[in-house]
């Protein structure tokens, strides 16, 4: 459940001029060199939580991913982290593969892109060992430090849970100002509506910060939460122990999440 993932957001491409030096009588110019259209990112995080709730069992994961994006605006990607065997029942790997194509129309930035989640070999106790695989279609827009984005559950499996996921929405809200020397402030609400199921419906909040680091390292330290008044998101409804026991574990819970991520 990555997007938000908390969140890999893909790069425009840009060109740019540099003005070199020449004799009084004519000036030159030479091109920067140019950017490549292939990123790569890694990251190391006490907890991995995306959309409010745990994926990692509230410990460690490692993560990384590589994005592609043509100047016309169309990107491909794809990330992957480590995840919890005991909340996804044989699984330790979550692979998510997207694209799309991003742009922007006067001074607000819009993106729409098909999302698929993998859960490699792990399946869910609550349905008859449903897949937690699924797959949405993120519309965004931005506009400066604000953005908002919607993901529609186009796919029947959704997270392990229920028959049918389809038409499920997860609306996120982000505000997130640069405060100078590098640091950046995060702030996100999102809330997940599910199509058929509302008991299972939840608001999750993150607030933190982030520094700049040399090298394109970045340093992040944010506190996380999610409210599902029914307590459907908790351990008792995924995980199990070697003898078949469920666990009971809030995954919402109030977190403390330190990232330490780089790109290249």
């Amino acid at each position: 459940m990555k997007p938000n993932h908390l969140t890999f957001l893909p790069i425009a491409l840009s060109a740019s001029l540099m003005t070199m030096p020449a004799a009084p009588a004519r000036a030159q110019t030479a091109a920067a060199p140019e950017v490549s259209p292939i990123t790569g990112n890694f990251a190391i995080t006490s907890n991995y939580v995306s959309r409010g709730f745990t994926q990692s069992w509230s410990k460690p994961a490692v993560q990384g991913g590589i994005d592609y994006a043509h100047e016309s605006g169309f990107f491909l990607g794809t990330w992957a982290s480590s995840i919890s065997g005991t909340e996804f029942r044989g699984g330790s790997t979550e692979w998510d593969i997207y694209g799309g194509y991003s742009g922007t129309l006067a001074d607000v930035g819009y993106t729409a892109g098909l999302y698929q989640y993998l859960y490699l070999g792990s399946s869910s106790p609550l349905v008859n060992g449903r897949k937690y695989n699924y797959t949405e279609v993120k519309l965004g827009l931005s506009k400066g430090a604000l953005s908002f984005n919607t993901f529609i559950t186009v796919s029947k499996d959704y997270f392990g849970t229920f028959d049918d996921g389809r038409g499920s929405l997860y609306l996120d809200f982000n505000f997130n100002p640069d405060l100078g020397d590098g640091y950046t402030l995060l702030t996100h609400v999102g809330t997940g509506i599910l199509a058929k199921h509302s008991g299972a419906n939840w608001v999750d909040y993150k607030l933190g910060v982030s520094k700049a680091l040399p090298a394109s390292w970045t340093l992040t330290g944010a506190l996380t939460y999610a409210a599902d008044k029914d307590r459907f998101w908790t351990g008792s409804n995924f995980a199990v122990d070697a003898s078949g026991n469920t666990l009971d574990k809030r995954l919402g819970k109030p977190a403390l999440v330190l990232t330490l991520s780089k790109t290249f």
